[in-house]
């Protein structure tokens, strides 16, 4: 660790009686008692208030391509600076980034403590244009992500938010208004499986496309995960949506690999080529990715 805790105030919640809050933040509306966190394991009730214990608690630290956020049509051929946290607030059983998102105690052991601050001054000091929160669930850590993606503009770097999605329209405009591209997951044209094997909601993710699309680049991507998001039908329903807001809007079709709680055996390329078919038919920037195993 490098800096001390730090204490920041939370937003987005609401007290209840009986020293319970709500959190406001995203759809799952968590209300809790004292001592009891939060679905997102982020968040959790102190003494009759919201705390962010994890406030500048980083996972990860890397420079990476801007392809592998990924976007293809934002500062192309250019390195951002990216940083992670941990926990999310889904629970994707096919997590491909788990250790940070679903981590053990022992595995955040590894934690850097860095104040918005700092980070952005490592970011300044890397020569990347840009800097990205990414690889597990920034916005469940929003507090920190709006001072930090504030302190980056003020610095002249680009803003990337890397997300589920799974956010309030409130909290999600005050991050948007501050983010110059953002790459948002669509997991899956299933309002039943968001709910019971993602523990999301599609209409949120929805709702947050369209909130970002006003403010911000937008690329979406999409898992080809067999048992979640693997027919024809379910690609023509994501590429209606988005081509509704506008055809334009970049869709990234990319490859499973048996991760986490999931086993499923992956597609093969010429299976994904058929489930992305439509897309290519509604939208006109559809990437589809060949996996390491194609034949």
């Amino acid at each position: 660790m490098t800096e001390e805790p730090f204490q920041a105030q939370a937003a987005y919640f609401a007290a209840l009686d009986d020293s319970r809050v709500q959190c406001l933040l995203c759809p799952h509306a968590c209300v809790l008692q004292p001592g009891q966190w939060g679905i997102c394991k982020a968040r959790t009730n102190k003494a009759g208030s919201l705390s962010i214990p994890l406030y500048g608690h980083i996972s990860s630290l890397a420079i990476d391509p801007v392809e592998k956020k990924p976007l293809l049509h934002f500062m192309p051929g250019s390195f951002t600076f990216s940083a992670g946290f941990w926990h999310c607030n889904l629970k994707c059983p096919f997590c491909q980034n788990w250790s940070i998102s679903h981590p053990k105690p022992v595995m955040m052991q590894k934690t850097v403590l860095l104040s918005p601050q700092a980070l952005v001054q490592k970011a300044f000091e890397s020569g990347c244009p840009s800097i990205s929160l990414t690889y597990s669930e920034p916005t469940i850590h929003i507090e920190y992500a709006l001072e930090t993606f504030k302190l980056a503009k003020a610095s002249h770097l680009a803003t990337i938010l890397v997300t589920n999605g799974s956010i309030c329209s409130s909290p999600a405009e005050a991050l948007l208004s501050l983010t110059d591209a953002v790459n948002v997951d669509f997991k899956t044209a299933s309002e039943e499986r968001y709910r019971t094997m993602l523990g999301g909601d599609l209409h949120a993710v929805q709702n947050f496309i369209q909130i970002a699309y006003e403010t911000s680049h937008v690329e979406i991507t999409s898992l080809l995960v067999p048992g979640i998001l693997d027919q024809p039908d379910e690609i023509k329903s994501i590429a209606e949506f988005l081509a509704s807001i506008s055809p334009q809007i970049p869709l990234h079709l990319t490859p499973y690999h048996p991760d986490y709680n999931y086993t499923k055996t992956p597609l093969r390329y010429q299976q994904m080529q058929e489930i992305a078919k439509p897309a290519f038919e509604l939208l006109e920037n559809v990437h589809l990715y060949r996996p390491w195993y194609a034949d």
